[in-house]
């Protein structure tokens, strides 16, 4: 098996200061989700296991980033829509849904942040079904796929290796 290593994420990791965010993540999908806090040198760190419709209510920070992957195939899930969720306060939540009206100032409440599942192309939904079927990046270079498939399903297949490994390398901590 070719090596893993655990994940960071370098372009998004979580700020040290911020104001409190009170979250509730909610799992709109048909699967087991994980919820991962990146860090502040943005490593992946598991923070809950959540089943179809189960929900977790997290008291974090605005400076704080989140994501979710699917359980079994460690496929990226949209929190809010995005990829990389940033929880906002409060008042920021409610400034920007209700711009009119007046927030009290220590007013707070827990925001829903709903992981549903993206719409990904063709090509790549092809790619991580393929994936799906192979353990290893050296699997694919027994296909008979044109080399750019090839080199792109390595990556999905190396993307999905390292993820797992990052996450359940948490188990034995």
């Amino acid at each position: 098996m070719p090596e893993v290593e655990i994940l960071y994420d370098v372009k998004n990791r979580s700020g040290t200061v911020g104001n409190s965010a009170y979250v509730r993540f909610i799992n709109k999908t048909e699967k087991v989700v994980e919820i991962v806090w990146l860090n502040h040198t943005g490593k992946y760190i598991r923070y809950r296991i959540l089943k179809k419709d189960y929900f977790v209510d997290v008291n974090t920070y605005n400076a704080h980033l989140w994501v979710a992957f699917d359980h079994e195939t460690k496929d990226r899930l949209h929190i809010d829509k995005e990829f990389v969720y940033h929880p906002k306060t409060s008042k920021e939540f409610f400034k920007q849904k209700y711009p009119d009206r007046v927030i009290p100032e220590h007013y707070e409440a827990r925001i829903r942040a709903f992981i549903t599942l993206p719409l990904y192309s063709l090509r790549y939904n092809s790619l991580l079904t393929i994936r799906n079927l192979l353990k290893t990046s050296e699997d694919a270079d027994k296909l008979e796929l044109p080399t750019q498939l090839i080199e792109d399903l390595k990556k999905v297949i190396v993307l999905r290796n390292n993820l797992a490994y990052t996450l359940n390398s948490q188990e034995t901590d």
